[in-house]
């Protein structure tokens, strides 16, 4: 049974690897709009994530 349970368990490295933060990227379904995904490379091919708009700095003065 020990030699089963590293089987069963994730491995730490790929959980801190899933916590990284990673900068926004353009979302290559939608180029021409400010749309970015933030939480890695764009999937909406694949049926990913939806993109975001980026934050803004507040209404313009």
């Amino acid at each position: 049974m020990p030699a089963l349970l590293p089987l069963l368990l994730p491995d730490p490295r790929d959980l801190r690897a899933e916590r990284t933060p990673v900068a926004p990227v353009p979302c290559a379904a939608r180029p021409g709009t400010p749309f970015r995904h933030l939480e890695g490379p764009c999937e909406c091919f694949f049926g990913g994530r939806a993109p975001e708009f980026p934050p803004t700095a507040g209404a313009p003065a």
